[in-house]
């Protein structure tokens, strides 16, 4: 793919994923905070140990779901991440606009510093993060209820849910409502699995 188009698909959707809680900014919040800090792009204020350990156990997720149970459960092509396979170093612009700006940070924008923070301001942390890792989930894998079977779907869902649960943990619980260190470490994440599938190491 020419990388201008992929920066015209990545801004675009950036843009999208931020429209509507630009809007609900601008109609009930912009006279008491600016936007940026309102969806949680602020300084991260936090333990460094709950960050890292959140951080870590994100990443042990996403290593064995994407090793072992989600290639079992969906055919070879099935994912995004596909697109790069065979690719090696030559994957790495596309896929790192793809993970850390494209995914990473308008879905972080989207899930945990909008929806994440609307539903736990009116429901409280745990049915609000709840409520939202169940949406990611959803979101993700719908698309999936096309491809293989309901189940195969059903438990993709779930750990795709999950890490939308913990991700939304490390924002408001681990540094102080800061969307950054989830944005990179669902940023890596997806880069990650992008270029190991660019190497054939799947």
């Amino acid at each position: 793919m020419n990388i201008l188009s992929k920066l015209f698909e990545v801004l675009l959707q950036v843009v999208v994923f931020s429209l509507i809680p630009f809007i609900w900014w601008f109609v009930t919040a912009r006279r008491k905070e600016p936007f940026l800090s309102w969806i949680g792009l602020k300084a991260v204020r936090g333990s460094f140990l709950a960050i890292s350990g959140c951080i870590l156990f994100f990443f042990l997720l996403c290593v064995i779901s994407q090793l072992w149970w989600i290639p079992s459960l969906l055919p070879a092509d099935a994912t995004v991440q596909s697109t790069y396979a065979g690719m090696g170093w030559s994957a790495l612009p596309s896929a790192f606009l793809f993970g850390v700006i494209q995914t990473g940070l308008s879905e972080e924008i989207l899930f945990r510093g909008f929806l994440g923070k609307r539903l736990i301001a009116r429901f409280g942390f745990a049915v609000g993060n709840l409520i939202q890792g169940a949406l990611f989930g959803l979101l993700h894998g719908a698309m999936f209820f096309l491809v293989t079977t309901p189940l195969k779907a059903a438990v993709i869902t779930v750990i795709t849910g999950f890490s939308g649960w913990l991700l939304g943990w490390l924002t408001e619980k681990g540094s102080g409502g800061s969307i950054i260190p989830g944005w990179l470490t669902h940023g890596v994440g997806n880069l990650i699995l992008s270029m190991v599938q660019a190497f054939g190491w799947l």
